[in-house]
């Protein structure tokens, strides 16, 4: 059955729900030349949305943009992104070539390693235009053990490059601020764009006039809950309205609503048990702690309501936890477990 609940699915134009700041941010960062961008925000949080639909603006103005789109994720070496860079930097010059009337000739192959970083800088030079470099999943180049590489070394290179405009993506949370903002690597070249959740109204209302658009009936109530449960991701929400609005019913009834949710946790429930075997007793106490709101985790109240041990253990935990990419910390230093199904569920199933 077709639903108007499309999550398996990259949005585009008109249907992409809100966001229109960070579209226009990154539209800005490509339009001035040299200025770049990192974007990062959970999984399935709209990243690739928002850097599609800037890019096809900006496309509709500027018809000879050169776009090189590089995947980091399954990549774990220094050779391995070297070689996919290469690639990737051929297919781009291949790309400008074929309809150009002035063909040119690069011969990136018996470029030397210490030079293929600068090949985004000559292709447009040659080419005669700007050209957008989109990574995805960038977090994972500061996990190459590798004496050769340094995050430093692209940075010089890259700030070199006036017509490059570099959109650096990832879904690691902690890790992309790790680069950006702790080691405060591409501090000169590139400004940071952390998503952060979508307004409660707005989401309300594209859940009421989705389902209405649909011939549905949705009450606010309903709507609340379903915000309740996903906290505004809209893969989840989508998900979820979508479980719901494949049932029969013209109307959507807060029993429609928990038979949807309880799909929607059957997906995803045997993902968050494997993330809690990953966890030690201490860590998930500490989960404990936040889900029920605690920010101070060192008062002796605290550690020993949590069984937290210590304030140095305290700090152990915490820093363990971001790694594992499970929770991550605003500039107030207030804890938020960053997946909010996995959120939501610790809340009402497991510590319950």
């Amino acid at each position: 059955m077709d639903s108007p609940f499309a999550f398996d699915k990259i949005s585009a134009g008109s249907s992409i729900l809100g966001r229109s700041g960070e579209i226009a941010a990154i539209v800005s960062a490509i339009e001035q030349n040299g200025r770049n961008l990192a974007v990062y925000g959970e999984a399935r949080s709209g990243k690739e949305t928002i850097v599609r639909e800037a890019i096809e603006q900006v496309r509709s103005r500027k018809k000879n943009l050169i776009v090189c789109e590089i995947d980091l994720f399954n990549i774990r070496s220094f050779e391995g992104f070297s070689a996919l860079w290469r690639e990737k930097m051929k297919e781009c010059a291949f790309e400008v070539n074929r309809g150009a009337l002035l063909p040119f000739e690069i011969r990136i192959s018996d470029i030397p390693d210490s030079k293929i970083f600068d090949l985004p800088g000559i292709v447009a030079n040659e080419a005669g235009t700007q050209m957008v470099v989109y990574f995805k999943e960038f977090q994972n180049l500061a996990r190459f053990e590798d004496d050769d590489f340094r995050l430093e070394a692209l940075d010089r290179t890259w700030s070199r490059q006036p017509k490059v405009t570099y959109l650096l993506t990832g879904s690691f949370v902690n890790a992309m601020k790790s680069i950006f903002e702790e080691r405060k690597c591409f501090y000169g070249m590139c400004r940071t764009l952390e998503l952060m959740p979508l307004d409660r109204k707005e989401v309300c209302e594209y859940i009421r006039s989705t389902f209405l658009n649909s011939g549905r009936v949705i009450e606010m109530e309903e709507i609340l809950a379903i915000w309740e449960i996903t906290s505004g991701n809209l893969w989840y929400v989508k998900q979820l309205c979508y479980f719901c609005h494949v049932q029969p019913a013209g109307y959507i009834n807060r029993k429609i609503v928990n038979q949807a949710r309880d799909t929607l946790l059957s997906l995803h429930v045997p993902r968050f048990k494997q993330w809690l075997l990953d966890l030690t007793g201490n860590q998930i106490n500490l989960l404990h702690a936040i889900v029920d709101g605690v920010q101070k985790f060192s008062s002796a109240e605290m550690m020993e309501r949590y069984r937290l041990n210590s304030s140095a253990g305290v700090v152990r935990i915490k820093e363990a936890l971001q790694k594992k990419e499970v929770i991550t910390f605003d500039g107030e230093d207030n804890a938020r477990i960053i997946d909010p199904l996995f959120a939501w569920w610790l809340r009402n199933y497991y510590f319950n």
